[in-house]
């Protein structure tokens, strides 16, 4: 679509998740504005999206140039499920940018591999930050609600709400926002079977900052036997021949 605007993608998503009937799509991550962010360009690299000065903006998307930033937290009228999304694409020539998301990917892959090397969240951060700079990469995650200066991700807690609401209320994102618990230095306890958490380091290239920061989110399950990691945003990132 020419000429479309941050803002205009971001509203073309909410009404989509609106129309879904099972789904609260304002959502629980809020600010930003109905739990969504899009960005374009060099807004990419964007601090926090708490941060008003990187909600959807008036940014018009150049299709040849820039990458794209899109995420978004709805949450499951009938189980309270967690919705937790995010991706960073890329529809150009530029065989750098395509190199560095590739590169960004295969980066948190090997996060992936070195889940049954540790026991805790603080050992898990310890040994991604060690693969990012072998990669060359480093991790700016940026938060206003944990303590600690960085982190991996989080747990999804339990959350009670009424498929009946209309919508999500700012209590319940409060609540929801404040109940997890983060994969930082801090972070000593286990893996229990049946833990959900994010992996979602924003990857940067310290040495080349002008390439677009790359956040690519994944939902992992502790079970008896292992981790599942639920890999399904991957699905784009093949489609755009970015891995």
């Amino acid at each position: 679509q020419e000429d479309i605007r941050e803002v205009d993608l971001h509203q073309q998503w909410f009404t989509a998740m609106d129309q879904c009937e099972d789904l609260f799509a304002d959502g629980w991550y809020s600010p930003p504005p109905k739990g969504i962010a899009v960005l374009f360009g060099e807004r990419l690299h964007f601090d926090s999206l708490r941060n008003e000065a990187f909600w959807s903006g008036e940014r018009i998307m150049d299709w040849a140039r820039d990458s794209f930033y899109a995420y978004a937290s709805p949450v499951g009228r009938k189980n309270g499920m967690l919705g937790d999304l995010s991706v960073t694409l890329y529809f150009g020539e530029d065989q750098a940018i395509r190199d560095h998301i590739y590169r960004c990917h295969e980066a948190t892959l090997e996060v992936f591999h070195a889940l049954t090397q540790v026991q805790t969240p603080a050992q898990l951060l310890a040994r991604a930050q060690e693969i990012f700079s072998d990669f060359g990469l480093a991790s700016n995650v940026i938060s206003r609600t944990d303590a600690a200066p960085t982190n991996l991700g989080h747990t999804f807690p339990f959350t009670d709400v009424s498929e009946e609401s209309e919508a999500l209320s700012d209590e319940a994102k409060k609540t929801i926002s404040q109940a997890r618990r983060f994969l930082n230095e801090q972070a000593q306890w286990s893996f229990e079977p049946g833990l959900q958490f994010t992996i979602e380091p924003q990857l940067i290239d310290p040495r080349h900052p002008e390439l677009p920061k790359v956040t690519q989110h994944y939902v992992v399950q502790a079970t008896q036997e292992g981790f599942i990691v639920c890999n399904d945003i991957d699905e784009l990132l093949e489609q755009y021949q970015l891995i």
